[in-house]
């Protein structure tokens, strides 16, 4: 799962339904413009449609958003702007215009409500509470100077009009079904926990335990099921309301990551037996003498049968290259490819 695509914490809902399950333009937006803030100048492997062609079309938009992290703890923000739509109630409104033209306001509002909402969370402790309450604080106090939040304004409004037509498009009726899906699930079990996709993080066991006694204790629940996200989502919970959104391709995402990985661990394991990551740093540090099998069994240690099926299997990997010289063959190791390897477990691993 991408930890860069995660909002976690701990906004009051109009109405009291105790299970709202629908498209949300607003918090799509704001989730969209996070995304953005962790992935777009990262590595470009598995990046979602959206941000490719964000990339390649939407060069204006993206100057726009860039000018709107000029500051090195606006890049530190994170559910900040997901708190303002919800606490104030914008969260479920049908299109985002109206976030968007009270948006300057906004986050100074919140702070004149923030003892309210900090009091409602679920904090460990008076000092856990204490502490959260000095972030928030610092966090919307920086939304709250005029360039910062102008800034914001503007890149939220470029990034919208990018999204729109894809949202209007098939968006909004992808999360639909997606929604429609889910409520069924809930209707058939009884358990939203259950009914959400299997990978989301609020099915950890941390923040299951949590949720389980929401919905035991009679909760609401507004859940968003996210055209525009990976395989993260957010989960919010103010005044006894618990906001969840996850992405709709999240577990084919998670399934196409899988594939992959078995991929790159069957590559792998030219690097997990000792004699064949031997024998790939014989043949690359010694790569000015052309070596034989011959050579390279003498150098480890084992016979040249052994030798034989370690090199084959490296070359079936496209890890080293072989080169014939009348009935001899000598081999060579491909950097470009053992560096390929090495990145793409980088990425996997860390990001």
């Amino acid at each position: 799962m991408n930890e860069d695509a995660i909002l976690s914490f701990s906004a009051p809902l109009v109405g009291r339904r105790r299970l709202i399950v629908t498209p949300a333009p607003v918090l799509e937006l704001l989730y969209a413009y996070y995304y953005l803030k962790r992935r777009l100048d990262r590595d470009r492997d598995g990046e979602l449609p959206w941000v490719r062609q964000l990339r390649e079309n939407g060069s204006a938009s993206v100057e726009t958003i860039r000018r709107s992290w000029h500051q090195v703890e606006v890049m530190a923000l994170g559910h900040e702007l997901l708190l303002t739509a919800c606490s104030l109630g914008y969260a479920l409104d049908g299109t985002p215009d109206r976030f968007l033209a009270d948006f300057p306001a906004l986050p100074r509002r919140v702070l004149d409500g923030l003892s309210q909402i900090v009091e409602d969370l679920d904090a460990d402790s008076p000092e856990d509470r204490d502490k959260t309450y000095e972030k928030l604080e610092s966090q919307l106090e920086l939304l709250s100077r005029p360039e910062v939040a102008a800034g914001i304004k503007e890149a939220l409004t470029s990034l919208w009009a990018f999204l729109q037509p894809a949202w209007d498009r098939e968006g909004r009726s992808v999360s639909e079904a997606a929604g429609r899906d889910l409520e069924a699930e809930v209707q058939l079990t009884g358990d939203l926990l259950s009914a959400v996709p299997e990978h989301h993080f609020v099915r950890f066991e941390g923040a299951a335990d949590a949720f389980r006694t929401a919905q035991e204790e009679g909760g609401r629940f507004v859940v968003v099921p996210l055209y525009f996200a990976s395989q993260g989502g957010f989960h919010l919970d103010f005044g006894g309301v618990d906001y969840v959104g996850y992405g709709v391709h999240a577990e084919s995402l998670f399934a196409k990551q899988q594939s992959e990985l078995s991929e790159l661990a069957g590559k792998l394991k030219a690097f997990s037996d000792p004699t064949r990551l031997l024998l790939m740093v014989l043949i690359g540090r010694l790569s000015q003498f052309p070596l034989t099998v011959g050579d390279l069994a003498t150098q480890v240690g084992v016979s040249q049968p052994t030798t034989s099926g370690h090199l084959k299997l490296l070359k079936e990997m496209g890890l080293v290259q072989v080169t014939k010289k009348g009935n001899r063959s000598y081999y060579h190791l491909d950097e470009q490819a053992v560096r390929g390897v090495i990145d793409e477990l980088q990425r996997s691993l860390v990001g």
